[in-house]
């Protein structure tokens, strides 16, 4: 067996580290570099900070390593795949343990050659007891490589699907004081707040909105309790302010919306109050959302500290951490890009402000206030009674080129509905009388419903008042 060890790493500072890595002879492909080895050193880095032993064969890289060259790679990057694997010991980063007749030929073994011989490759020893425990450094990593190695509009994506361990170890933690807009906020899965305060003046508490990140872990506080737990799934947007009823009236009409997918507590929740001898010490020293004796401050808003957040996490008995799992899978660090003729023609408006603007935009994408709204009313698909809201879709009911600026981002225009049965909807071949029964157009083709699983019997349940005059507009125009 071949052992050869070339350039031994010892004693290498962090910066050391990090020059290595980024130091790799990455192929050139166009204006850019082949993916190869900055995925294959992600998968390596994932496993390590999970706590992977410093061996790793062929075989168990191989699946992983297909997949995302496949999704990352130009057209048959995953066929050599065999190739940073084996030349990354020329990096001075690993060595390779392999049979004599596979080290002593000229040419890289072939992905099925280096299964059948169960090759496998470990890292330099000290770079890798230099970096199993040190997350913070194994995210510099990946970072400093995703940003040398990789074009930009791929690099959220690619580190998440392939790095999602480490992707979320740059995740903040936030405790946003919900008293007023509790009720509306969590059922609706989003935040909002004004950009300034009543006399116009910034409000640092408002400003973190704009640093929150997808990702990041949110603690909602409301009648004396931490009574709910979120994860970003948007950064903020400029956006009007939501309906909250009587709450706000003296606030701004122009602000920050940031998507939240909230999980209620329910009989977990807890009051801080009782636990200051293990918060107090843990209050950050400005802008802290919480007195010593644990009285609120005036605060929306306010940034917490990762040990302060494990507290919390404790404190709601194990809810907490099923809920920041459960919320983590599959965020989707890339959002749509969905221009459209419409988006343009709102860009080309001179009757309206930048704020209308925009939040007329973020509304055709489905990501503004207008699905904010839409949450607070309905709460599941009506037809398959999904309520997942990544499985779901804000479909205007009356069409949005038929609906004036106010139509356009009210919550009483909307329904969640799953994909397929907003299709249905939007193209007219259902619709849904105001109390609840459903209703088929004469041009639907009925072995669709069959298919679909879809009750022709159904009642979907009463409609709002408010929502009435959206629907009878739906049935005489819409519905074919």
């Amino acid at each position: 067996m071949d052992h050869s060890r070339e350039g031994e790493v010892l004693g290498m500072t962090n910066s050391e580290i990090i020059k290595l890595f980024s130091s790799i002879n990455c192929a050139r492909l166009g204006d850019g570099y082949a993916p190869h080895k900055p995925i294959l050193i992600l998968l390596l880095l994932e496993r390590i900070l999970n706590g992977h032993a410093n061996s790793f064969s062929f075989t168990e890289l191989d699946h992983d390593l297909k997949k995302w060259l496949e999704k990352y790679g130009s057209n048959n990057a995953s066929n050599t795949r065999n190739e940073p694997f084996w030349r990354l010991k020329n990096d001075g980063l690993w060595d390779i343990t392999s049979p004599s007749e596979l080290s002593s030929q000229n040419s890289t073994p072939t992905p099925n050659q280096l299964i059948e011989a169960k090759v496998s490759a470990q890292l330099k020893d000290d770079l890798y007891q230099g970096i199993r425990n040190t997350p913070e450094l194994i995210a510099e990593i990946a970072n400093v490589l995703v940003t040398q190695f990789i074009s930009e509009p791929l690099q959220p994506s690619l580190l998440a699907d392939v790095a999602p361990t480490i992707k979320l170890l740059d995740r903040q933690y936030w405790w946003v004081s919900q008293n007023q807009t509790y009720k509306h906020e969590v059922p609706g899965n989003f935040m909002w707040s004004p950009k300034t305060n009543s006399r116009g003046g910034r409000v640092p508490s408002y400003d973190f909105m704009k640093d929150m990140k997808i990702g990041d872990v949110v603690f909602s506080f409301a009648d004396t309790y931490i009574k709910a737990i979120g994860v970003v799934t948007s950064p903020a947007q400029s956006s009007v302010k939501p309906d909250f009823g009587s709450a706000g009236s003296n606030w701004s009409d122009d602000g920050w919306l940031v998507d939240v997918a909230f999980e209620e507590l329910g009989v977990a929740q807890f009051k801080p109050k009782e636990h200051m001898g293990l918060l107090s010490p843990m209050l950050p020293d400005l802008l802290s959302p919480i007195r010593p004796d644990g009285s609120g401050n005036q605060i929306y808003l306010a940034k917490i500290s990762e040990e302060m957040a494990d507290v919390l996490i404790a404190l709601s008995r194990g809810v907490g951490d099923s809920i920041v799992d459960e919320l983590s899978q599959n965020l989707d660090f890339v959002l749509p890009n969905d221009e459209t003729t419409e988006v343009d023609e709102i860009i080309m408006r001179k009757d309206i402000g930048p704020t209308q603007k925009t939040q007329m935009i973020n509304s055709r994408r489905g990501q503004g206030v207008f699905k904010a709204q839409v949450r607070q009313i309905e709460r599941a698909c009506r037809v398959t009674k999904v309520t997942n809201p990544r499985h779901l879709i804000a479909s205007h009911i009356k069409p949005w080129k038929k609906s004036n600026d106010a139509e356009k981002i009210s919550g009483y225009n909307g329904l969640l509905l799953a994909p397929h049965i907003d299709h249905l909807f939007d193209k007219g071949f259902i619709s849904f009388e105001g109390n609840g029964n459903l209703i088929l157009s004469s041009q639907l083709d009925s072995s669709v419903l069959d298919k679909w699983r879809i009750d022709k019997n159904i009642n979907v349940g009463s409609f709002r008042n408010e929502q009435q005059q959206f629907l009878e507009y739906h049935r005489d125009v819409v519905l074919v």
